[in-house]
């Protein structure tokens, strides 16, 4: 899909709801929010949802209004009792 002047680096997680599609860029800790043309191959960028707890968000899924993503925590050694967590935010 063409979105002019915007590529998705890191790009993981995809959702699409309607015309608008989520892409997640994990590493980048945002999501890049895209409004598709009627066709779906080309569209604008028309925001980035960011969140200071985001750590590494892998993909995204959307119950009660809401946008929830996983954090992968990449950046963090995995031990027995490393805290995995979610992240809910308003969709855009």
């Amino acid at each position: 899909m063409d979105v002019p002047g915007h590529t998705f680096t890191n790009g993981d997680g995809l959702l699409l709801l309607g015309r608008t599609l989520y892409v997640v860029q994990n590493r980048l800790n945002q999501v890049a929010v895209v409004r598709l043309n009627h066709a779906g191959t080309a569209g604008t960028l028309t925001s980035t949802i960011t969140d200071p707890n985001f750590d590494v968000p892998t993909t995204v899924a959307k119950a009660m209004g809401r946008l929830y993503l996983p954090n992968a925590r990449f950046t963090t050694p995995p031990t027995p009792t490393t805290p995995y967590t979610a992240v809910a935010v308003r969709a855009h």
